[in-house]
């Protein structure tokens, strides 16, 4: 049998002597470890707390109700507070536009038919970026937005409807008309106007586009005659006047296109792209 033989373990009896240099290098160790282990403390009592899941917010409700004066406010309800939307119009076909971005729908039905005064429908849809909801009109009529406590508030026909409509004496005005043209050959018509409820409208004749702004002055130097045809886009001229209240403008095409016409806040605009 093989026996091993186990040597006992080797003890250091050495003491260590107070103030020798032993003694000091064991206290400033203590002392080291001691201010880390405060600083490890301080640093996790101020570490802020891990980031939340981001909050959704979706579009819950439409609801709309008839005012006096043949007005319709239309609600928007949402899950949280947002900020006032996006919005734009169109005057052919007549919609107005809200955006809100980074929301999502959760909506019982996504469109709803209201056929009262000048509102024909609204319709929500989404991409991964934003929720648009869409107000098709009969033909472009004022409107004013407001958020209280958080619902979004579309008033159509807002400070009276007649107040905008033509006939009225009161006059808006034109203040600038510039032409531009765009990368891919569309001709572009920039309208700035006085103020946002400017009534446009628009229907084509023949080869023209005819453009009218509903009780708008026209400043002298912009009555005239735009030839834009080295530009080579669709847009050959673009012939603007004053006709009693109203100021008209014919736009003169060529060739095959389609035409966009809108308006954001006091800016109208009107986009011929060429169809190849």
């Amino acid at each position: 049998m093989t026996t091993h033989k186990i040597q006992p373990a080797h003890v250091d009896d050495r003491r260590i002597i107070p103030g020798s240099p032993e003694s000091r290098a064991r206290r400033i160790r203590h002392l080291i470890n001691l201010i880390t282990l405060i600083a490890v403390i301080v640093l996790l009592l101020a570490w802020p707390p891990a980031a939340s899941a981001q909050i959704t917010i979706t579009l819950d409700a439409i609801d709309f109700s008839i005012l006096s004066g043949n007005r319709v406010q239309i609600e928007l309800r949402l899950s949280d507070p947002v900020e006032k939307p996006q919005s734009f119009a169109t005057y052919n076909p007549a919609r107005i536009a809200l955006d809100f971005p980074g929301v999502k729908l959760n909506l019982p039905q996504k469109s709803q038919t209201i056929n009262y005064a000048l509102i024909l429908s609204i319709m929500a849809a989404e991409t991964p970026e934003r929720a648009r909801v869409v107000i098709n009109l009969i033909r472009p009529v004022p409107y004013k937005m407001d958020i209280i406590n958080g619902t979004i508030l579309i008033t159509i026909g807002a400070s009276g409807d007649a107040k905008y409509t033509p006939g009225e004496t009161e006059l808006h005005r034109i203040e600038d008309i510039v032409f531009e043209r765009g990368n891919a050959g569309d001709g572009r018509i920039h309208v700035k106007l006085s103020d946002p409820f400017i009534v446009i409208d628009t229907h084509e004749k023949g080869d023209n586009i005819i453009v009218v702004f509903f009780n708008t002055e026209l400043p002298k130097n912009l009555n005239r005659i735009l030839d834009v045809i080295d530009f080579a886009t669709p847009i050959l001229t673009i012939d603007t006047f004053a006709q009693g209240n109203d100021t008209r403008m014919i736009i003169k095409t060529t060739g095959n296109y389609e035409h966009l016409v809108y308006q954001t806040h006091k800016q109208g605009s009107i986009e011929l792209r060429p169809i190849q």
